[in-house]
């Protein structure tokens, strides 16, 4: 779908997105995407993996190759009242005043924060510049931007990959028995590397009540991340937390197949349930995005993440940031990334 409407071959396409199937894939086709909060488009009859699986849900969310698309898109299917065909769907109303951020000034002056990395696996190059580029064209907006300090991201993924892998593996056998087909873990073409896929399932399942632990679990670490965004309010200058993060769609633009290795970037507003959008900013360009020698590293992972950019590999290829909101604020995620577009 990305690759079409990266081709111009559709003005508008619908993804599902679990843990960043609609934002990673707009991010590497230097796409527009939204990820909604759970429930605001409906999702009855789509047919999908893991299905029964209800504490860190899929969605459904546009991708288009126009920043009104979003809009247009989530305004038609809000608008059709989608709670009277899916009991699953929030009855949410259109709502015009938040689309027009009203109780933020109307989008005068907006705080922004940063978030340059997630603490565990730190961005290449062009990434990191695609985050100065957007900070500087807010300012120069006049809008404010400060820096996000990310809290517990390693735990969040990691408990949203216990959530899935609950079942998953039993999931994963039984469709795949339908045709024969194996399970395979790797997209890298006709390579015996051992490089396996994040989302590949690896343990059998777990207890009900197991599963009851990490949910609550999950519970927990979306209380804490809420009471750290209210507490921006001591550093916005606005009277308000911070209206958006601005991150990473991920640490790399699009990479070689089966090297899409890192997913966190997305997965953990998937766990906190966060609204958001994928815009595109700039393209690598070797003589901009040098590769810089770094004296440390969060751990392995993080130094193999390093030590895969190559400028010229990834040359030309689009490179995308994600803008993240409060749960259910969907009208203001479009919004303001209707302002971070227009600011670049």
């Amino acid at each position: 779908e990305g690759a079409l409407l990266a081709l111009k071959g559709s003005p508008l396409g619908v993804g599902s997105d679990i843990g960043g199937s609609v934002r990673l894939p707009a991010a590497f086709c230097g796409l527009y995407g939204l990820r909604p909060s759970y429930g605001r488009v409906p999702y009855g009859g789509a047919l999908n993996s893991m299905e029964g699986q209800d504490s860190v849900l899929s969605v459904l969310g546009p991708m288009t190759s126009s920043i009104s698309g979003l809009k247009a898109f989530m305004e038609a299917v809000i608008k059709a009242k989608p709670w009277l065909k899916d009991p699953l769907a929030v009855r949410k109303k259109w709502d015009e005043d938040e689309y027009q951020l009203k109780d933020r000034n109307n989008g005068r002056k907006l705080c922004f924060a940063i978030m340059w990395d997630d603490g565990v696996c730190v961005p290449h190059p062009p990434v990191t510049r695609a985050l100065q580029e957007v900070g500087a064209a807010l300012n120069k907006a006049n809008h404010d931007v400060i820096e996000w300090k990310p809290i517990k991201h390693r735990e969040l993924s990691d408990v949203t990959r216990d959530i899935w892998n609950a079942g998953s593996t039993e999931d994963f056998m039984v469709a795949a028995s339908r045709t024969g087909e194996p399970i395979i873990s790797t997209m890298v073409p006709d390579s015996g590397e051992a490089i396996t896929a994040s989302s590949c399932p690896r343990t059998g399942g777990i207890t009900a009540y197991q599963l009851w632990q990490v949910q609550k679990t999950r519970s927990n670490l979306r209380t804490q991340y809420l009471e750290h965004w209210n507490e921006t309010v001591e550093k916005t200058g606005t009277g308000r937390p911070v209206d958006a993060i601005i991150c990473p769609a991920a640490p790399y633009a699009a990479t070689p197949h089966g090297r899409n290795w890192y997913t966190d970037y997305t997965t953990v507003w998937s766990a906190l349930d966060y609204p958001a959008s994928v815009f595109p900013v700039t393209t690598v360009d070797p003589a901009l995005d040098l590769k810089k020698a770094r004296e440390s590293f969060v751990d392995h992972f993080d130094q193999r993440n390093h030590e895969s950019y190559d400028p010229e590999v990834f040359k030309n290829a689009p490179v995308c940031l994600q803008l993240v909101g409060r749960t259910l604020e969907e009208e203001a995620v479009i919004a303001m990334t209707e302002i971070v577009d227009a600011a670049l």
